[in-house]
């Protein structure tokens, strides 16, 4: 039988080795600059590991990074106050072979779930069809303006998850 097993941990309290297995899945996707790369894993709010018999399958993170949140909202034209959101989800991958078996889902909701509802947000492309369906699975709705892709021949939009509003 496999047994797979997800883990959620602060980014300062995952191991070197942790850290650097999250690093190695993450840089399969072209699109994550590797420079810095290694103390953005270890500042992350949260790192979610998804293991499949030992071998790590899947990754996601809430990611803190005040200076590029300030820009997001820029971009947008919105407001993204630091004091609403917890983070940017992000490097959210799973390794080829792995895909469409609900891995990812498995690591959203357990980001979702370790944050405490806090409010979220991420940054999608909009050619990127798949991944805006996935974050709307999860409560994320698209908001504010789009706006040019540093990376590829395409426009960004930011997608935010509201944290619950407090019961009275």
């Amino acid at each position: 039988m496999l047994m797979t097993r997800l883990v959620v941990k602060a980014g300062k309290d995952a191991t070197l080795e942790e850290r650097e297995k999250f690093k190695e899945l993450v840089l399969r996707d072209p699109q994550v600059a590797p420079n810095g790369l290694s103390g953005r894993i270890a500042q992350a709010h949260l790192l979610a590991f998804l293991y499949k018999d030992g071998e790590l399958v899947a990754t996601g993170a809430v990611k803190c990074n005040p200076e590029h949140q300030a820009h997001l909202a820029e971009d947008a034209s919105i407001p993204l106050p630091q004091a609403e959101y917890l983070g940017e989800v992000g490097y959210l991958h799973t390794a080829d072979g792995h895909r469409r078996q609900g891995y990812g889902d498995r690591v959203m909701e357990g980001l979702i779930q370790a944050s405490e509802d806090a409010g979220l947000f991420a940054t999608i492309q909009l050619k990127n069809e798949p991944s805006q369906q996935f974050l709307a699975r999860h409560g994320f709705i698209r908001t504010g303006k789009s706006w040019p892709s540093n990376q590829v021949d395409d426009h960004v939009n930011l997608y935010i998850r509201q944290a619950p509003e407090a019961e009275m």
